[in-house]
């Protein structure tokens, strides 16, 4: 993360969050998804609670968490509220992304002959207990924060917090750099156009190992328009490229 980005995030604490919460709480299903939208921008736009949720998905592994919280069908959260709170920030990164859609997530867990009953069962269930830990493990992470201040230095909270994070962020990153180039030997059979696209990764796996934050947006477009253009059909692929978009969207943030 860069520093001059730091300084520019908010530092006035859980105010526009908690009337985030409370917006998505109090309206009807048809604009929930604009809500949840406002919700996490008020997480991206306030370096505390970033550091905070940053914290909370390090060493989270969605899928087994979320297939562990549908047994026999009904959704229940997590009873460890970090594991909690990095579940329900995913559920709805998934659902602002659109790779989830919020009615069928509301017909398959809180399925009412309402949909506005149902999203009132989910607000209930899912955001207000996660609006409650939010609560309580910001009051938590904003005393590191406000230590760091004290010592003279507003991003060097941030850094300390998130720190692990971006650690598991590149490592993943680098994961999936490496799971693209064995697909591109197996499956790209022209030499040259498999030369290009482990060019593309190379640069990419070059810029995240040495932080040139600068760079990691370029030479992931690339890897963006290579993808696209090799594997736009290919699931495995495809996969691989989300869970490396969302690591570059965060190291280069």
């Amino acid at each position: 993360m860069r520093r001059d980005y730091i300084e520019t995030m908010k530092a006035d604490g859980l105010g526009e969050f908690l009337d985030a919460c409370e917006a998505l709480k109090n309206c009807k299903f048809v604009i929930a998804e604009h809500k949840i939208a406002a919700l996490l921008k008020a997480i991206a736009d306030n370096k505390q609670l970033y550091s905070m949720f940053g914290t909370a998905l390090y060493g989270f592994d969605y899928k087994v968490t979320f297939t562990e919280s549908i047994g026999n069908g009904v959704f229940s959260l997590p009873s460890e509220p970090k594991k909690a709170i990095a579940l329900v920030f995913r559920i709805l990164l998934d659902i602002d992304s659109g790779k989830m859609s919020l009615q069928n997530f509301l017909e398959a867990y809180f399925y009412n002959t309402s949909i506005n009953e149902s999203y009132a069962r989910f607000c209930l269930e899912i955001v207000a207990p996660f609006e409650k830990y939010c609560r309580s493990m910001f009051a938590q992470s904003d005393k590191i924060t406000l230590a760091a201040e004290r010592d003279g230095d507003p991003a060097l909270a941030y850094e300390n917090v998130n720190g692990k994070f971006r650690v598991n962020l590149k490592a993943d990153a680098l994961n999936c750099v490496a799971a693209l180039k064995d697909i591109a030997n197996s499956a790209i059979t022209g030499a040259i156009d498999r030369a290009e696209f482990n060019a593309c990764l190379n640069g990419l796996s070059h810029a995240v190992k040495s932080d040139d934050y600068d760079n990691i947006i370029s030479a992931f477009l690339g890897v963006k328009y290579a993808v696209a253009y090799f594997f736009k059909s290919t699931k495995e692929a495809l996969e691989i490229y989300r869970k490396l978009e969302y690591d570059i969207k965060h190291l280069a943030d």
